[in-house]
């Protein structure tokens, strides 16, 4: 059976804090049982791949058995055997060339080199500080594509950070490393399973963005609302721009307003606009209502009573500009319109061509008035005047009934392309908790 120095090894390895906190000299070899025949061979043997002498010449060199203590000498073939498959000279190794023992100021790249070979032990913290140092280049040259196959390995040893370290760079490729969405899936989704909440938010967006060949929106929805439920504002707001796409504006509004509870000022304005926008467009649908229902009583008037009556209607019952401008576009000609129905449309519609056409008309059939107003009775511009001198009163006002020409556009929210909000809504409509009866699904 191979000699190891089982006490002393366990000694070495006792304890909550630092492994080889515990160097305590053993008083001599003698006491300890001496050293066995053929020691002096460890070195040499341990150069040649026995496991064993090199964990007993580590050892050796770390307590000062029957040689001096040689903390340097203690790491190498503490680092020699972790190579050869012990994970507790990984440990140890990695330890003293950490700098953790105060006389030993350590080795960041021997450290490194350590750490990397520990992954394939089992030991999560030198394997995720090796991943780190290269990844920053933190104590030794900065080599990102050395660090993501160490990172690989401590994701595979559930640290949650490296996996979702991973996840960053494989969907954003910041350090340089090509963009592959789909490896940023499996180890966000690895990340995101082991509760950190970034990695969470690499998955959503390798989902919900079409620019990667990871697309997909129901899936992409299902993460953004568990991430939004789960804190992550910049979620909620990405749940408010779909939604706003897709027409689901109390779902839009509810999500902005619980990122702008979480403090992101952008999804404050986001939500403004929003009900601002909602607001116009109901008064301009209601509107719309309104100018078709007065339309229709409009028609009937013009049906049952003629053009000059429903322009009447328009100019005094109604007082509105759209109703009288759509009845002398209906009739034609304004030859059939009584005098001062036609001062009112020239005052109405003062420099404009339905105005003009209303001077003309006036003028070829003359006032009465003529003379009165400087240069002729239907000089543009005195119609008002027109009106009080030949009924005795001013004419009536009108009112814009139309709070815009059309429908206020939405803005400053982020637009998709036709085809990606169609997926969407498609997403939105067949997700689980049915959202089938919504208006946007019908």
């Amino acid at each position: 059976m191979p000699f190891r120095f089982q006490q002393i090894r366990h000694l070495a390895l006792a304890g909550a804090g630092l492994a080889i906190a515990l160097l305590a000299p053993f008083q001599s070899a003698e006491a300890q049982g001496g050293l066995p025949p053929g020691a002096e061979n460890w070195p040499a043997a341990c150069e040649a791949g026995d496991i064993d002498a090199c964990i007993n010449q580590g050892i050796r060199l770390l307590q000062g058995i029957e040689t001096p203590v040689d903390l340097p000498g203690a790491a190498r073939f503490a680092s020699k055997a972790c190579q050869l498959g012990s994970p507790d000279d990984c440990q140890i190794a990695w330890e003293l060339y950490s700098g953790a023992h105060p006389d030993y100021a350590g080795d960041t790249a021997r450290m490194v080199t350590v750490g990397a070979v520990a992954c394939d032990q089992g030991l999560t913290t030198p394997c995720s500080d090796a991943a780190l140092r290269l990844f920053t280049g933190d104590g030794v040259p900065k080599n990102v594509e050395l660090a993501l196959p160490v990172y690989a390995k401590a994701c595979d040893l559930e640290d949650a950070l490296a996996c979702a370290t991973l996840a960053t760079e494989y969907l954003d490729g910041d350090q340089g490393t090509a963009i592959n969405a789909e490896q940023a899936v499996i180890y966000g989704k690895k990340g995101c399973a082991l509760g950190q909440p970034d990695s969470c938010r690499v998955v959503e967006a390798a989902y919900m963005l079409p620019d990667y060949t990871t697309f997909e929106p129901k899936a992409g929805l299902e993460y953004a609302l568990a991430n939004c439920a789960d804190g992550s504002k910049e979620s909620c707001v990405n749940l408010g721009i779909v939604y706003t796409q897709i027409e689901e504006y109390d779902l839009a509004a509810e999500n902005f307003d619980k990122a702008c509870t979480m403090e992101y000022p952008e999804a404050c304005e986001s939500s403004k606009i929003l009900k601002q926008w909602r607001t116009e467009v109901a008064e301009y649908e209601a509107y719309l209502a309104r100018l078709a229902e007065q339309k229709a009583a409009i028609n009937a008037l013009i049906a049952s009573s003629g053009h000059d009556a429903a322009l009447s209607a328009a100019l005094n019952d109604y007082r509105s500009a759209e109703l009288a401008e759509f009845v002398t576009g209906q009739a034609g000609s304004l030859s059939g319109f009584s005098t001062n129905n036609l001062y009112v449309v020239s005052y109405w519609f003062a420099g404009q061509a339905t105005g003009a056409a209303a001077d003309r008309e006036l003028a070829s059939r003359g006032t009465g008035l003529e003379g009165t107003f400087g240069e002729g009775t239907n000089t543009p511009g005195t119609a008002a005047a027109r009106y009080q001198a030949a009924y005795g009163s001013s004419p009536p006002s009108y009112t814009s009934a139309s709070p815009a020409s059309s429908a206020p556009p939405m803005k400053s929210v982020a637009d998709i392309k036709a085809a990606t909000r169609d997926r969407y809504r498609w997403a939105h409509c067949t997700m689980s908790g049915s959202n089938t009866s919504a208006k946007v699904c019908q």
